[in-house]
């Protein structure tokens, strides 16, 4: 059992002891044993102060040992249960700081690698598409003459190519970096999908679902997202005679999700980390933000999307909320 101010107690005992101590050795007869009982009594003394400094000095130290261990990034500590009830708050606490501390430097950390990334994959973009266009029209304009009206049209056309390649690639960043805020509501499942399934219009694609299911999401959105991964899964399947696509809501332990699944040929494992960086696309006219952008639309509704199985049988993709 927790008692509400056993830190307390602890101190007030102690120095009820020493009072009492105290009164022991002006007030007892000792009958010549006077050293052997005051040295007695004074180690018991000593050995109360040293406990009373201790319990003094517990609640700056574990403040301490804190705030250092914040400081030094050592997001490992851990306060341990105590029967003191304020202890126990106050222990709460800290190792609810010390969580979300770790969890914002682990944010941190992916953030700035997938910014990197983007970085990177923009500047190696921007420079395969602005290349050909400096080097074309720096020929027009140093020799104009070596260009009849049909080769400078062909020119022209590979330019004009260039740049709208560039612009789509600058849009499709711009997708991804203003997101919108989405705009919860209740979604009856049943409703929701019979409307997916009029969208895709397709046999292959099987929805089903728990009966009475609701989710709080964004509804165009949360279409976005499994309009995505079903166009990814009826592409993996669409050279097969049985091609199967499953969407599945369902629930666990209150806390709903879907599952959209696929027999295809599954993802391979060398590419499994890969497929939800931004621009990472294996599909020959795909742009490779598919994935990403649905995984951060997931991830402002407080969920999430991942690949939750993936073999030489299929591979299933989960949607968390």
């Amino acid at each position: 059992m927790r008692i509400r101010n056993a830190y307390q107690v602890k101190f007030v005992l102690v120095a009820l002891a020493l009072v009492a101590l105290g009164w022991l050795v002006a007030s007892l007869p000792f009958k010549g044993y006077e050293m052997l009982y005051l040295g007695i009594i004074g180690l018991v003394v000593i050995g109360l102060i040293r406990y009373l400094l201790k319990l003094a000095n517990l609640i700056p130290n574990q403040v301490n040992y804190f705030l250092h261990s914040l400081l030094c990034h050592d997001y490992m500590i851990h306060f341990p249960s105590t029967k003191d009830a304020n202890l126990e708050v106050m222990y709460e606490n800290m190792n609810r700081i010390i969580a979300q501390y770790r969890d914002s430097l682990l944010d941190i950390e992916y953030k700035q690698h997938y910014y990197n990334r983007l970085l990177r994959i923009m500047t190696h973009e921007l420079r395969n598409s602005i290349t050909p266009v400096i080097t074309l029209s720096s020929d027009m304009m140093k020799r104009p003459e070596n260009y009849t009206p049909d080769r400078l049209r062909r020119g022209m056309e590979v330019i004009h190519g260039q740049c709208v390649g560039v612009k789509s690639f600058l849009d499709s960043y711009y997708q991804l970096t203003h997101l919108p805020e989405p705009k919860k509501a209740v979604i009856e499942v049943d409703k929701f999908f019979g409307k997916m399934q009029e969208l895709m219009n397709e046999p292959s694609v099987k929805f089903s679902w728990g009966e009475g299911m609701t989710l709080m999401a964004d509804e165009a959105m949360l279409t976005q997202v499994l309009t995505n991964l079903i166009r990814n899964a009826r592409e993996a399947t669409e050279e097969m005679a049985d091609a199967c696509v499953r969407v599945v809501a369902t629930d666990s332990g209150g806390s709903p999700y879907i599952l959209v699944s696929d027999n295809g040929p599954g993802i391979p494992d060398d590419i499994k980390e890969e497929i939800f960086l931004p621009f990472y696309t294996t599909k020959q006219d795909g742009n490779g933000i598919g994935l990403c952008l649905s995984r951060q639309i997931m991830r402002q509704h407080g969920g999430d999307l991942k690949l939750s199985l993936s073999n030489g049988t299929g591979a299933t993709f989960m949607v968390t909320f």
